[in-house]
């Protein structure tokens, strides 16, 4: 065995060990972003009325890709240890490495074209779902509860005006508990400091230019929430983009180790 391949060989193995925690990162960004409860309810809002799943298809992804690397890392080890015998599991290896550049990179795309949306269609998107908003537990009035508690805003843009037209069942009720200022952060079950003057705040909101904000959230979620969803898709771009090209060390070892047993001529590869 020439200098050469012991030092690919030696790279392609410390690669192995990198690339297994990639693999690691990978599936725990995937896995974040479908589980965490801010951020699937942002995808709520994001999502709605609209057939654009692009972030939720890039997590889904991300998933699926960072599994795959786990089993093919194990695979690489193989391809490091027995390259001297058989050339299969290096150029098997190779294989796996392109699929998963390509997949990787192909899901840090889609997040970058959605991110490429956000301007244009978030605020048309944010206000849609707030006229579908009902008072209770579906998905849009749970969505908001949960983006209003998170970002502590109140509607998309207008603040407390932005439901003005909203239909509450409770005559006294003008906005959302959680537009009002909480003792706690618990969207579900939300506890105003105090629930009766800041509905009486609401309404002074809706009805004339004073707004006070001692009782009642007067700013709009827009600006916090288009800030928020761009962070999290950076973050799944860099991930995706940036631990693709990683993996194109590990394609450039592999070919390495080919190469030189190649030019060695070869001969003891059982195919």
């Amino acid at each position: 065995m020439g200098c050469g391949e012991c030092m690919a060989k030696f790279g392609l193995i410390t690669f192995n060990i990198l690339f297994l925690l990639s693999g690691v990162a990978v599936l725990g960004v995937g896995i974040w972003v479908k589980v965490d409860k801010n951020v699937v309810n942002m995808q709520h809002l994001v999502e709605f009325d609209s057939d654009d799943k692009s972030l939720s298809n890039a997590a889904w992804v991300l998933i699926g890709f960072g599994s795959f690397v786990l089993l093919v890392s194990a695979f690489g080890f193989l391809a490091a240890c027995c390259a001297e015998k058989t050339r299969f599991f290096i150029i098997g290896y190779i294989f796996f490495l392109v699929v998963i550049f390509c997949g990787e990179f192909g899901g840090g795309i889609t997040a970058a074209v959605f991110k490429g949306k956000i301007d244009s269609k978030l605020q048309e998107t944010l206000t849609s779902s707030l006229e579908s908003y009902k008072p209770g537990n579906n998905l849009i009035a749970k969505a908001w509860d949960y983006v209003q508690t998170w970002l502590k805003c109140c509607g998309s843009n207008l603040g407390p005006k932005d439901y003005k037209n909203a239909n509450f069942t409770d005559l006294g009720q003008h906005v959302p508990k959680t537009c009002c200022v909480l003792k706690n952060n618990d969207p579900e079950n939300p506890t105003p400091e105090n629930e009766a003057q800041c509905q009486i705040d609401a309404l002074q909101c809706q009805s004339s230019n004073t707004c006070p904000s001692k009782n009642v959230k007067i700013e709009g979620c827009y600006k916090e929430f288009e800030k928020e969803i761009k962070s999290h898709l950076v973050l799944i771009i860099g991930v995706g983009v940036g631990i693709a090209m990683f993996q194109l060390l590990g394609i450039v070892m592999a070919i390495c180790i080919c190469k030189n047993k190649k030019d060695d001529g070869g001969g003891n590869y059982v195919y």
